[in-house]
């Protein structure tokens, strides 16, 4: 097995990111040591449409303390969980709660806790990662609300 060299080795501190309007993303570093420039003169950037070199890249991140962070482990939720707590905080929601399954919901916290029981799940962040739970959340909560707002607007 061949030793890889890396290109450059150091700290590096976030700049800035954007969105870019091809569908990439632009991110900015600054470099801890102006030193560190060297090891990026010789390279090619970016010229019109053709893409400078490229790299592989793995970043840690560090604290204050100079020793590395954990990121955390708990899933984020998505637009999934997002819209799963929009519903639980509708009181509207907990009306066709009660009409379609007859669940008795006074608060979001009762309505989330149906969700999370009926989807077999402990957090709605597990929406956005389980396809299985999507697939429940949407044919009986997210579609069937739809269509009964709908129904009960006439």
């Amino acid at each position: 097995m061949s030793s890889i060299i890396p290109t450059f080795q150091g700290e590096v501190q976030l700049a800035g990111w954007s969105d870019t309007h091809n569908g990439g993303a632009k991110v900015t570093f600054w470099l801890t040591d102006a030193t560190d420039l060297e090891a990026f003169r010789t390279l090619t950037i970016r010229k019109g449409n053709h893409a400078g070199h490229r790299f592989a890249a793995v970043l840690v991140e560090i604290g204050d303390d100079e020793q590395p962070v954990q990121p955390e482990s708990q899933q984020k939720g998505g637009e999934l969980a997002k819209l799963a707590g929009q519903l639980c905080n509708n009181p509207e929601f907990w009306n066709f709660l009660h009409a379609k399954h007859g669940w008795a919901c006074s608060m979001s916290e009762d309505a989330a806790k149906l969700i999370r029981n009926r989807c077999r799940i402990n957090s709605r962040s597990e929406l956005d990662h389980k396809a299985e739970a999507a697939a429940i959340f949407h044919e009986q909560f997210r579609e069937p609300f739809v269509e009964w707002r709908r129904w009960s607007k006439q």
